[in-house]
């Protein structure tokens, strides 16, 4: 049996505390995203003498940097390094007797007002790029894109709502994933994440495979999108309209009749193009998807692409949507997949 032995790395505001909280914690969980939700980590300690309510009691917004170390097993020199990435600290919780504290972080920094604050703001004649970057150093975060084309925008308008909430409605309109991860808002193309190569097989049969579910559903999936959309220029000091519209079907559509019509703002018929695809990927890349739970800490992360056996015709290439873990007594993974999009 490969029994594993995992401690922790963490340093607070900068500084290796390592040493003086391991022995203490009895528990850490954590999550991790692709898009939309932020990551968070929460650290469970024994607090026989009441330090965490007293001197040591950490300040909130303070930085949590946290990693696993996971030996290869007791006695083991070798160890793999699960990093969980940069937090701030929201919450400080505790109870008793005996005396325990919690500490909760997440990863969207609580000094910004990146969630929670609903703004208003316009922009005229922008590009993507140039709003995420605008919000971004508002928030004072730094920006990461990794996308060959982003869509630009004669009038954008974030009407009372968080920068957050408005930076994720964008994304998702355009076919990115949104994370904020160590103090960046970091925008990817989701066509582009599928695209890389796996990293693992992972086998329903797999010794650490503790329980699985399952979906396969053609409900809301649509075999074409087509983007329609009326210019209105003036030539000559007339106004004349004309109608960008461009259909998109993929080699492989799901079976079924539907087509989904979509009526926005595009500029162009390459527009149109980009459009098509990315809404039709939006309605159609939940259709399969797996759900596994497995025994231990996995050192897979969000984003991550992965060849699925033993599943029969479900078998294939998927994407990690989420995944969540909690170290501790019966430590334990769940991680959620998806079955990536051919020809998106």
């Amino acid at each position: 049996m490969d029994v594993r032995k995992i401690s922790t790395d963490v340093k607070y505001n900068n500084s290796d505390i390592s040493t003086d909280i391991d022995p203490l914690i009895t528990s850490v969980s954590f999550s991790d995203n692709m898009t939309g939700t932020a990551d968070d980590v929460t650290i469970n300690i024994a607090d026989k003498e009441r330090k965490w309510m007293g001197s040591w009691k950490p300040k909130k917004g303070a930085s949590l940097e946290v990693a696993l170390l996971i030996s290869a097993g007791w006695g083991s020199n070798s160890a793999t390094k699960r990093k969980l990435g940069y937090f701030e600290i929201d919450e400080i919780s505790g109870d008793g007797p005996p005396n325990k504290a919690s500490i909760k972080a997440i990863s969207v920094p609580e000094s910004s007002s990146f969630r929670g604050e609903k703004k208003s703001r316009s922009w005229e004649n922008t590009t993507f790029k140039k709003v995420v970057q605008d919000i971004a150093k508002k928030n004072g975060l730094g920006t990461y894109f990794q996308s060959s084309e982003y869509p630009d925008y004669d009038r954008l308008d974030q009407e009372y709502e968080s920068d957050g909430a408005f930076l994720y409605r964008l994304c998702n309109e355009a076919g990115f994933a949104l994370k904020i991860a160590n103090k960046k808002v970091c925008v990817i193309d989701e066509a582009h994440l599928e695209s890389k190569s796996t990293v693992q097989t992972i086998n329903r049969t797999d010794q650490l495979v503790k329980r699985y579910s399952y979906k396969d559903s053609s409900s809301g999936a649509y075999k074409a999108c087509t983007v329609a959309y009326t210019v209105k220029k003036k030539v000559k000091n007339k106004t004349v309209s004309q109608t960008l519209k461009y259909t998109f079907s993929p080699k492989k559509p799901p079976n079924t009749g539907r087509v989904l019509f979509v009526n926005e703002e595009v500029t162009s018929l390459a527009a149109a193009k980009r459009l098509a695809k990315k809404k039709l990927r939006d309605a159609n890349k939940e259709a399969t998807t797996i759900s596994i739970t497995f025994a231990g800490i996995i050192n897979l992360y969000a984003g991550q692409t992965v060849d699925m056996k033993g599943f029969g015709s479900l078998d294939g290439k998927y994407i990690i949507t989420s995944l969540s873990g909690n170290m501790g007594s019966g430590s334990e993974t769940s991680i959620d997949f998806r079955k990536c999009l051919e020809g998106y």
